[in-house]
């Protein structure tokens, strides 16, 4: 059994970011704030320290302009009325937004000091949570590759660059998959989604998936759900019954 750790497919979305941002605690001064004041989580960082922004009060639908001087030296990435920012070069900078022609500025301080984030991780149990299974199947007759994989994702919302940990097994053309944690980084700095692993079967051994009936379960929170996987010269289809818990969609994919 390959007991594996797969890194999140919802790492790709870090441009959601903004949207665990606003948190009253995240944005230093947030709850004293007035509409139209652009505010900081910090106004004091290191070089390469994470920072988000807020236009206190800007509506979600507003075409805000950003814009940073001195130019040159920072990563910005902006999702509607919020930002996030990297410095690479210390000193004073003014982030400037525009919002239908009203201006608002926040001066950020940077350091000569070089940012360590210390980052420890919590192991999360997926209690209540539900996967869904969408299979695929390569072929590659050139390079002799054979294989079965699934996309698993979450029904529930993590850190988005959390860890599903998962083991899967290939014996005899039994499939087996237990996903057994989530592995969550603290602090979290990319906000809530659902998050997704890749599962492998690689052809490790003579006929995989020659046409026949082959048996898979998959254990989630301490039940395991057993189905079948029949294989065609043209299709495979998965025998599974469930509605809750563990689900796989499609049920048939051509091969």
């Amino acid at each position: 059994m390959k007991n594996l750790t797969y890194y999140p497919i919802s790492l790709l979305f870090i441009l959601f970011i903004i949207s665990a941002c606003n948190k009253f605690g995240e944005l230093g001064g947030l709850g004293s704030a007035k509409n139209g004041q652009l505010v900081a989580s910090a106004y004091k960082v290191d070089r390469n320290q994470p920072d988000t922004l807020l236009l206190v009060g800007a509506k979600t639908t507003d075409s805000i302009h950003w814009s940073v001087s001195p130019s040159g030296f920072d990563s910005l990435i902006t999702q509607k009325n919020g930002a996030l920012i990297f410095f690479k070069k210390a000193g004073v900078y003014q982030v400037k937004t525009t919002d239908n022609g009203v201006a608002a500025t926040a001066s950020i301080t940077v350091s000569d000091s070089l940012y360590h984030p210390v980052i420890s991780y919590n192991y999360l149990p997926l209690t209540g949570d539900q996967i869904t299974l969408v299979p695929h199947f390569y072929n590659n007759a050139i390079a002799d590759s054979t294989y079965l994989s699934f996309v698993a994702q979450t029904k529930n919302s993590y850190c988005g660059s959390s860890v599903l940990s998962v083991a899967d097994s290939l014996k005899n053309n039994s499939f087996g998959i237990n996903f057994i944690r989530v592995i969550q980084p603290s602090p979290c700095v990319i906000g809530q989604s659902p998050i997704a692993a890749v599962i492998n079967f690689t052809q490790n051994q003579p006929g995989l998936l020659l046409n026949g009936t082959f048996p898979l379960s998959v254990t989630l929170n301490g039940t395991t759900y057993t189905g079948s996987i029949i294989a065609t010269a043209t299709t495979i289809t998965f025998n599974w019954n469930y509605t809750s818990g563990v689900l796989i969609a499609p049920k048939q994919i051509n091969r």
